[in-house]
């Protein structure tokens, strides 16, 4: 892709997150607007959709293909300590990991790889741990990926928590983003000491809904997701209207 700055798609299958659909592209669509109508205005050739679950690969895989566009799935998860220990103590020791499909062998294992999170690893939320994800694990048929927000670098840094990563399966690619948000500077600089030249780093814009100006619709879509106001949202590092395409497309200006 000969974007500067890749732009990583969630749609609103990833419950509470996004307010894109994967609908078809429409010319005068009433309803929410769908990555769909995002990618066919824009002329992407490739979509990157990193969502919480496996629900809606179908959809998105059958309007791709529709489109003529080459789809990129992603299962952001949380990678724990023990996914059999289910504690308080033990959301300490989780952090978010995107793990990409290369190919139709790497969507069977994502199938098997979520299926255990949600069956076995359960606790508030789907959760695998590094053994049972190397079970897994391809090179071939899959790509590790570490975000920008919720990893355990961010997490270690901003939350106190016991975060552990185990590398020994993949070869990461570490997300960079600068969304607004006022830590991203302090979180960038982690990164990028962690990294060194060990792994590569890649600059990526998470894309929740369309315009900066549909910001309050998202706010006003978590709220109601949390059972919180907009007067007092309750949502940790809700202090930024960057996480939209219109921002990735002035960021991917040819003058930028």
């Amino acid at each position: 892709m000969d974007a500067k700055i890749l732009p990583l798609f969630k749609s609103h299958y990833s419950l509470g997150r996004s307010i894109l659909t994967l609908s078809p592209p429409e010319e005068d669509r009433q309803g929410p607007d769908s990555i769909f109508d995002i990618v066919k205005e824009s002329g992407l050739q490739d979509l990157f959709l990193i969502d919480d679950s496996m629900s809606g690969f179908l959809e998105a895989y059958t309007n791709s293909k529709e489109l003529g566009v080459k789809l990129i799935f992603g299962l952001r998860i949380t990678v724990c300590e023990d996914m059999l220990e289910k504690t308080p103590e033990s959301l300490e020791k989780g952090s978010k990991y995107i793990i990409l499909a290369k190919n139709t062998g790497g969507y069977k294992r994502l199938i098997k790889i979520y299926s255990d999170a949600a069956r076995n690893g359960f606790y508030y939320h789907p959760r695998i741990d590094f053994p049972t994800l190397k079970k897994y694990w391809n090179k071939k048929d899959l790509m590790l990926s570490v975000p920008f927000y919720d990893s355990f670098i961010f997490r270690n840094t901003l939350e106190n928590a016991l975060c552990i990563p185990d590398f020994s399966f993949a070869e990461p690619t570490f997300f960079t983003e600068k969304s607004g948000v006022p830590f991203d500077d302090l979180i960038e600089e982690r990164v990028h000491d962690f990294c060194g030249e060990k792994y590569d780093t890649t600059q990526v814009r998470s894309i929740y809904y369309k315009d900066k100006k549909d910001f309050k619709a998202y706010l006003t879509f978590r709220c109601i997701n949390n059972r919180s106001t907009l007067n007092r949202p309750n949502l940790e590092h809700m202090c930024s209207d960057e996480f939209c395409f219109e921002n990735w497309r002035t960021q991917n200006a040819p003058n930028n």
